[in-house]
């Protein structure tokens, strides 16, 4: 039976079943580059990461980096904007307004050429009426194929299209580094087999092709079919498309079980009808609507001329093909108007609009995703470039919304039944696709998801850089919305204090002053109260974890001039929202010369964090910690008014809960603080107190920290876990150099001041920092 044709009436072909887009295809006009096509070359600049919602400055390197000056270089390139044509020149009917769209830089594959994507490595089918394969663009590709291929235009600018060689001469594919696989649809030159198509799909889903490009099609509006399946219920596709476009049923059944089973291996393209008038999309095109195990891992294209701002922003579209219609949930649209190989000899280029040309740029960019994503399915690659449709200027050119899709973890994108999803963006698609979450499981289903604000390691400085330089080594997946991989290091994550480098002020209340038996004292500054001689101490304690604290003292004598003090505290945690730490102690104070040593003791238990430590749920160090420490201290007078003192403390932890996170064992924990000095007391007026000291602030000395953590997954979506241990080791000491000052003024106030100097700031090697503070007392 005759079929209608997809040829605009211009065209120089004319077949029996035909070809999706070639309006002008078959021009007799030949070049090497197309018209003077310009602008849309987008904005130089690109963040380094589009996670939503914004990670810290050092989280994400992403596993697809994009190289903004290599994009832009490309862009200009002129074998990169030899497939640019235009509207004028080929005669798609529309007056230009503005700048027209570049159909490369519209659909951003500079941007994934700069990332050193080239489809390389994978296979992309392509269904067509012929192909010329000694053309310079497909000369010397690795190229299979499944019967006769006649020598045609049609097939080979489509292929040329989707995978010309990148050598600097003629133009270059979307997927330039990919294979081919080829098939004839009329391998006898004219007429439809069926049967030597459906041996294509099979032949090329056995060599796990990628895409399939299906650029041809009948010119029959898809509500013929869904008239048919709704007069004859209970009838299948495969009936409804033999009584719609004859060929058999059976023949029709074979057909779309070989589609089916392609789609385990790669994404079917179809290309719609040229027919502007179909607004329902054409049969073909619309398969999965009446099919719906096809619409697995399918996209249908739409063509359309753009223009575009400055910044590469749509500002006009007029549709040039078929609308998506019944498509439109699994329609792309594209800017169709390009150049590409024609078969007048081995050089020769042509320039067309249509579908046919906007196809082989989606199946194109399948590829380069199958090459930066090859963990994902034919599925997940299609609904990738489906969720990152450029359909921001929906609104604004007055397009209608069909509804919403659904593509979980919180990602939605809307569709219309002129245009799908919206124009194609490859950059989009291969960047991170809504949020960004830490995993742990065994699968991408069912794995438990830890968005970024729960995935950040806050370290506290007593850790130093140790966790930087412990994880840095240790790669870890980050998981987009879509469940796409992105490596990152595991240090990436690790947000640590900054050095304090203010300096304590003396005049604190402490234990020194308190009176025999039972003192009650509150303070923000718990280690200098329980710590310090006479408030003059306390930097080196674990104890400076504390923030306001509540603390109750009995103070008993021991013999002639020693004393024992025991204490319990209660205090908020200075480190960590919601964290607390309670304990208890004692010291023992001895006469030692005209000075004393005191020998201490204190247990703790801390919530909410280990040693400060807090890793959200994804790392989950712990829900809390049991410390114990041991403290050494001496003050010795060596002259009226001058004394030194000295304080050294050492202790270690365990951690408490956890488990539930990547941290799978923190373990070996110990810290250390030490202080020396001289106090001198009327130093420059009655009843004042100077004081110089030297002092190392709280420190973890030991540790090692084991997580089993995400590396990749797989296509079936299991995760790779790996576990790994590292030691916690800070690359230095911080030493700070101390000055204090304390002078009583009139009528119960007082003065203070100090000034510190921090070497090896935070622990951390080569950082260094000062600090000034004036402090002011009034007493009522």
């Amino acid at each position: 039976m005759p079929f209608p044709t997809f040829l605009k009436s211009t065209a120089a072909i004319s077949l029996t079943v035909v070809l999706a887009a070639c309006s002008s295809g078959g021009s007799s006009s030949s070049s090497s580059s197309s018209g003077s096509s310009s602008g849309g070359s987008g904005s130089s600049s690109v963040p380094s990461y589009v996670f939503t919602p914004a990670p810290s400055a050092t989280w994400g390197t992403r596993g697809v980096t994009f190289n903004a000056a290599q994009a832009a270089a490309f862009a200009a390139s002129a074998e990169f904007r030899a497939s640019d044509a235009s509207c004028v020149t080929v005669g798609c009917g529309v007056t230009p307004t503005g700048t027209q769209s570049a159909a490369f830089v519209l659909h951003g594959v500079n941007w994934a050429h700069s990332a050193g994507l080239t489809g390389a490595g994978k296979t992309i089918a392509i269904v067509d009426d012929g192909f010329r394969l000694s053309h310079r663009e497909l000369a010397g590709k690795t190229i299979t194929q499944t019967g006769i291929l006649p020598d045609k235009g049609h097939g080979t600018f489509v292929a040329s299209l989707a995978a010309g060689k990148k050598d600097g001469i003629g133009m270059h594919g979307v997927a330039p580094g990919a294979d081919l696989h080829l098939t004839s649809f009329a391998p006898s030159g004219s007429g439809f087999d069926i049967a030597n198509v459906t041996a294509g799909t099979l032949a090329a889903a056995g060599l796990n092709a990628v895409a399939q490009n299906n650029s041809w099609g009948f010119e029959v509006s898809s509500l013929n079919l869904q008239t048919y399946l709704k007069n004859n219920p209970g009838a299948t596709t495969a009936q409804g498309l033999n009584a719609t476009l004859g060929h058999g049923t059976a023949n029709w059944q074979t057909y779309l079980n070989a589609l089916d089973s392609f789609q385990n291996t790669g994404v079917v393209v179809w290309a719609l009808s040229n027919d502007n008038s179909l607004t329902s999309g054409d049969v073909m095109a619309a398969l999965p609507y009446f099919e719906p195990r096809l619409a697995e891992a399918w996209i249908s294209a739409a063509n359309g001329y753009f223009e575009v701002n400055g910044s590469g922003d749509i500002t006009r579209a007029v549709r040039l093909s078929a609308a998506c219609g019944l498509a439109a949930k699994f329609c792309l649209a594209g800017d169709g108007i390009t150049t590409a190989a024609w078969n007048g000899n081995d050089t020769d280029y042509r320039s067309g609009f249509g579908t046919s040309f906007v196809a082989p740029q989606v199946a194109g960019a399948v590829a380069l995703l199958a090459g930066a994503f090859p963990d994902m399915t034919p599925s997940e690659w299609a609904q990738r470039l489906l969720a990152s449709a450029d359909n921001s200027w929906f609104a604004a050119q007055g397009v209608p919304l069909a509804g919403t899709i659904d593509y979980g973890n919180g990602v939605t994108h809307s569709y219309s039944t002129e245009w799908g999803h919206g124009v194609m963006d490859i950059r989009a698609a291969l960047s991170p696709i809504g949020s960004v979450s830490v995993l742990s499981g065994a699968s991408v289903a069912s794995a438990e998801r830890h968005s970024l604000s729960e995935s950040a390691i806050m370290a506290p400085s007593s850790f130093g850089d140790s966790l930087s330089r412990a994880l840095e080594p240790q790669q870890l997946a980050v998981f987009d919305a879509l469940n796409r991989a992105f490596s990152v290091s595991s240090a990436s994550a690790v947000q640590t204090a900054p050095a304090t480098v203010l300096p304590r002020l003396p005049g604190q209340a402490s234990i020194d002053q308190g009176h025999d038996g039972l003192n009650l004292i509150h303070t923000g500054d718990l280690a200098s109260a329980v710590t310090g001689f006479a408030g003059a101490g306390g930097a080196a304690s674990v104890l400076t974890m504390a923030g306001e604290s509540l603390l109750v003292a009995s103070i008993a004598p021991v013999g002639a001039a020693g004393e024992l003090t025991t204490y319990g505290f209660a205090a908020e945690h200075g480190a960590v929202d919601n964290g607390a730490l309670a304990g208890a102690g004692m010291t023992l104070s001895l006469p030692l010369g005209s000075g004393q040593v005191r020998l201490g003791a204190t247990l703790a238990g801390e919530q909410g964090a280990v040693m400060g430590l807090d890793g959200g749920t994804a790392f989950d160090f712990g829900s809390g910690s049991a410390i114990g420490a041991l403290n050494l201290g001496l003050e010795q007078p060596i002259a009226p008014g001058l004394s030194l003192f000295g304080r050294l403390e050492y202790g270690a932890v365990a951690r408490q809960g956890g488990g539930k996170g990547l941290v799978s064992d923190l373990s070996g924990l110990t810290f250390s603080g030490m202080e020396i000095g001289a106090s001198f007391a009327n130093a420059l007026a009655a009843g004042d107190r100077l004081t110089l000291s030297v002092s190392q602030p709280l420190r973890i000395e030991t540790g090692i920290v084991e997580m089993t953590r995400p590396v990749a997954r797989l296509a079936d979506g299991s995760i790779v876990n790996q576990t790994s241990s590292a030691d916690l080791t800070s690359s230095g000491r911080e030493i700070d150099l101390g000055l204090s000052y304390e002078a009583s003024l009139p009528n119960q106030a007082s003065f203070s001041l100090g000034i510190k100097h921090a070497i090896s700031a935070g622990h951390v090697a080569g950082q260094s920092g000062s600090g000034l503070m004036f402090g002011y007392r009034q007493g009522f």
